[in-house]
């Protein structure tokens, strides 16, 4: 809506200037013309939101629910966009709680353990399909045995430990 004020207030300005320059010539013959001319610019300035509002009244009586800013969709799917970036988060948040619960129970320090999970397509949703435990620094004298045996009675999927 501000630009279309501003569209106006230009345009008016522009017709006055025309008209101001624009001469008489006798019996005011050239400025009637320009006046007109200038008149009918204004008048196109002034109704060209029409064509939306018209477009909008148009999108109602078919009963579909026009877009408010004019513009047509970009062709993005935005529920799938949005279900794969809460996939991916829920992956994330997976990964670093499962990182917590090792952290916790094998008494770690942080920084010193991370996991990767690889996962697979069930009936019922994704599962892991195979859980990676990266250890370093003092993490890698705790038996890897034990965090593979804790990891897979937890998630039921495979594991595997890996010293970085």
């Amino acid at each position: 809506m501000k630009a279309y004020f501003i569209t106006l207030v230009s345009a008016a300005l522009v017709a006055a200037l025309i008209g101001i320059l624009s001469p008489d010539g006798e019996r005011g013959g050239i400025a009637k013309h320009v006046r007109l001319l200038t008149a009918l610019f204004l008048l196109c300035v002034l109704i060209s939101p029409l064509k939306g509002a018209l477009e909008w009244v148009q999108g109602l009586q078919d009963a579909e629910v026009p877009f408010l800013d004019g513009g047509a969709s970009d062709g993005t799917d935005y529920d799938k966009l949005l279900a794969e970036t809460m996939d991916e988060a829920s992956r994330q948040y997976f990964a670093q709680s499962l990182t917590e619960t090792l952290l916790t129970q094998f008494s770690m320090k942080a920084g010193t353990v991370r996991c990767a999970v690889q996962w697979e397509t069930a009936e019922d949703g994704i599962a892991p399909r195979l859980v990676t435990v990266f250890l370093s620094g003092e993490s890698i004298w705790k038996n890897p045995h034990e965090i593979e045996a804790f990891v897979e009675k937890l998630l039921s999927c495979p594991c595997e430990t890996v010293v970085e």
